[in-house]
């Protein structure tokens, strides 16, 4: 029995030996393939246009559950070599702590305010070591927690300033200040922040209110409605604050007999702070390259700025003469440009996005950063849709779901690109537009027939 399965197992290995010995491996299936066989392809010569346009309008506080939020807020009067002015000013409503204050009548009497603003120093930009200027007033309007405001939006404030300061900013190195706590006093290190002494006669009636009306937020919001930061002197660069956070407050030092004692009014994540922010683009060098709607200028050019500023529109008008292809990778290249007129203080945009217009009020982000997000939640989308500053001195867009989408029909042929964060972030760049004589912007694609 056991020869007989022997002889069967011999036979079996030398019928293969001799079904592969008559077959080469690299033809074995070839008969399958010949008219199958898939063909990857390169191009980058489809046509591209593109544009600088202004910004439709900048959220810069929204009520909800979802609602907008920010913490850090530019502020200054920004001129800059290539993109013109931009001033920015703050709006911000000033409430109680958790424990209201326990200012007693007849035998407390008010010694000094001092507004704190803490920096943030990463957020600052351009040349920031220089003298500035900076007035506060008193709001005579109120902020609505529940309305929705734009970065467009201004407020009426009284006539005269509570303080008027000119200081030249040190916002990365600490400070040691007194601080007191019941009736001691100690001198501690507080991160990098301004300090202003406002006028006392404004916060009189403050001191003078009744606790009920101290222990209640809107009876305190309708006596005082808040403040406004205004810059007043022109500079290369702007100062970003941290208006919520302990660090930022409205201090109230005062005396109760021989102790004394401290107060601080706060900004918390309920109230308000509205950045009020404008670009003047008269007489620059990016005026003659904004595009107004239906209009299309000069792209050998294209600028891009945080705040409220200019973003960029690209178009692909023949995506749809690649459809039935499949779209492997598609990457868009965006070269940086440094103009004559510029400066190497004024650093480039540090992560730029991508969304798809769907109506005149709304917007998605590209299908490429949505998937990174989705699918690597804890990574930075930058890492797999790119957009960050290479090596080569331009930015690379992975768009390649998104393109895919183009060709198919199912979107659009128009992305606009902005500076990530543009709300807290004031740094801007200039790229090469598609009609730049030595440094286009290219889309790079890799597809394959089937």
């Amino acid at each position: 029995m056991n020869k007989l399965i022997n002889s069967a197992f011999l036979l079996l290995t030398i019928s293969l030996i001799a079904l592969f010995s008559c077959n080469d491996p690299s033809s074995l299936g070839s008969d399958l393939l010949s008219g199958d066989q898939l063909d990857t392809e390169f191009t980058d010569t489809l046509t591209l246009r593109a544009r600088t346009v202004p910004n439709d309008s900048l959220t810069v506080w929204g009520p909800g559950v979802n609602g907008v939020v920010f913490q850090n807020f530019a502020f200054g009067d920004f001129q800059d070599p290539v993109f013109g002015r931009t001033v920015s000013s703050i709006y911000a409503q000033v409430v109680t702590n958790a424990s209201p204050p326990k200012f007693k009548k007849g035998t407390s009497v008010l010694d000094s305010v001092v507004l704190t603003l803490a920096y943030n120093a990463d957020l600052s930009y351009g040349k920031i070591d220089e003298p500035f200027t900076i007035e506060v007033y008193e709001m005579s309007e109120s902020l609505d927690a529940k309305k929705k405001y734009l970065a467009s939006d201004s407020f009426s404030v009284k006539p005269t300033p509570i303080a008027v300061h000119t200081f030249v900013p040190n916002t990365k190195d600490s400070l040691t200040v007194m601080e007191i706590n019941a009736d001691t006093a100690r001198s501690v290190r507080v991160p990098p922040q301004l300090r202003i002494r406002l006028d006392t006669a404004f916060a009189g009636p403050i001191f003078r209110l009744d606790s009920m009306t101290l222990a209640n937020d809107t009876s305190f919001l309708q006596f005082f409605k808040g403040i406004w930061l205004k810059p007043a002197s022109q500079n290369a660069g702007l100062l970003s604050f941290i208006m919520r956070g302990a660090n930022t407050n409205l201090r109230f030092y005062y005396s109760d007999g021989n102790a004394k004692k401290s107060y601080d009014f706060r900004i918390f994540s309920g109230n308000p702070v509205v950045l009020h922010q404008r670009n003047y683009y008269g007489g620059s060098v990016v005026e003659d390259y904004i595009s107004q709607p239906g209009e299309n200028r000069n792209d050998s050019l294209l600028f891009m700025q945080g705040l409220n500023g200019v973003n960029i529109e690209f178009e692909i008008p023949y995506a749809e003469s690649l459809k039935g292809l499949i779209i492997n990778k598609a990457e868009l290249i965006l070269p940086i440009v440094v103009l004559p007129e510029d400066n190497s203080i004024y650093k480039p945009v540090r992560q730029v996005y991508a969304t798809v217009k769907l109506t005149d009020t709304s917007s998605v982000i590209l299908d490429d950063i949505f998937y990174a997000t989705r699918s690597y939640p804890s990574s930075d989308f930058g890492d797999y849709f790119g957009g960050k500053v290479t090596s080569s001195n331009d930015y690379r867009l992975s768009i390649s779901a998104h393109f895919q989408r183009m060709v198919s029909g199912d979107s659009g042929n128009t992305m606009r690109f902005t500076a990530h964060f543009r709300t807290e972030r004031a740094a801007r760049v200039v790229l090469g537009g598609p009609t730049h004589s030595a440094m286009p912007a290219k889309l790079l694609i890799r597809y394959t027939k089937y």
